[in-house]
């Protein structure tokens, strides 16, 4: 029998880091959209159970075109049965606001476990977390042992246990309960541990990187269960319409926005589907040119669907041209050089040094 676990779909993001705003519109449809291609997946392949794992959308405030496109969607696939955990980004509203539940929606609370049995041996147990719920949750907790137990929950996997921090979920408090498949949410990269000795945990990540700090390969996790042996495989599919990047790029050698540019473009494979981060490293030389991050993101622009580029460079002097300079530098070089400062702060002091001695920005 095969399951879906997906989680943190996070659709109608407002999708700040696309400040063109039909751009940002644009994306907002495309995680709608992908959301029935996930259907559309699970169609194929005969999966009839999907599991979500909280964070279904993004904030409280649910546009009509967001919540009308899911219920639709679901509506459209009766054959498969959608079992829905509110995170910590969801709220009531998407539900609140049809005038039916779909028969094959199904939800959970907060006041105790809801168990759902997917398959004949298999049991699917969830409950919604928060700071005043979790200890009695825990301890309430009572799964068939001879049956394959999924429990689905939203929150920060944590080796301690919980206290008042909303979002946690306490491991120690699950184990030895007879968790096979411990289907979480909450992080947004793939992550998986082993629970003890019968089960394990699982974060599917995010279905879409929509910004920079959700760099890599997203998608949902699919579960294969052997009913009769309890065995069971887990696999990874990787299914984002788009994908962030990240690269350094060493500009050590560069002496100007030019070459900067034409050192990017030598390294780096333009994909106009993606998101590109471009981070700048390599140790500058004190009296080169600035950076100009506005200049350079300009001359990229084009090339990916979304470019930021980051100045992570460290400053390079070489103190030894300096120090028996008889100039007003040489005399600064020598007293910066008798302050108690690393040789980071030392460079960076100079700089500006050098920069209010020249009367401004320095030259190439």
């Amino acid at each position: 029998m095969k399951i879906l676990h997906c989680a943190d779909l996070h659709l109608d993001s407002k999708m700040n880091i696309l400040r063109d705003t039909d751009k940002a519109k644009a994306r907002r449809a495309e995680l709608l959209r992908n959301f029935d291609r996930m259907v559309s997946y699970a169609i194929d392949e005969g999966i009839k159970d999907i599991l979500i794992a909280g964070d279904m959308f993004d904030t409280g405030t649910v546009s009509a075109t967001a919540r009308k496109t899911v219920k639709n969607t679901i509506d459209a696939n009766p054959e498969i049965h959608f079992y829905y955990l509110k995170g910590n980004h969801d709220r009531d509203n998407f539900i609140s606001g049809m005038e039916s539940i779909p028969d094959n929606l199904f939800l959970f609370s907060d006041d105790k476990w809801t168990e759902y049995r997917l398959g004949t041996h298999i049991t699917l147990n969830g409950a919604e977390l928060n700071a005043s719920n979790a200890d009695i949750l825990y301890n309430s907790l009572v799964l068939n042992q001879d049956c394959f137990n999924i429990v689905m929950l939203h929150g920060q996997e944590s080796e301690a246990r919980p206290g008042d921090r909303t979002v946690a979920v306490s491991l120690p408090a699950l184990r030895n309960k007879g968790i096979d498949y411990l289907a979480l949410g909450h992080i947004h990269g793939y992550r998986e541990g082993i629970l003890d000795r019968r089960g394990v945990y699982c974060y599917p990540g995010c279905l879409e990187g929509r910004g920079y700090d959700e760099t890599g390969r997203h998608g949902f996790v699919v579960l294969d269960i052997d009913e009769a042996s309890h065995s069971f495989t887990r696999t990874f599919v990787d299914f984002a319409v788009r994908i962030v990047e990240e690269i350094d790029v060493d500009i050590s050698e560069c002496i100007s926005n030019v070459d900067i540019v034409t050192k990017i473009c030598s390294e780096v494979t333009f994909n106009i589907e993606n998101y590109l981060k471009i981070n700048l490293v390599g140790a500058m030389d004190v009296e080169r040119d600035d950076i100009d991050i506005e200049y350079i993101t300009g001359c990229l622009s084009g090339k990916t669907y979304h470019i930021k580029v980051k100045d992570m460079t460290t400053l390079r002097v070489n103190l030894d041209d300096y120090l028996f300079e008889e100039s007003l530098k040489g005399e600064f070089v020598r007293m910066v050089q008798a302050q108690n400062l690393s040789d980071e702060e030392k460079a960076a002091v100079i700089r500006y040094g050098f920069e209010a001695i020249s009367g401004g920005k320095l030259d190439s």
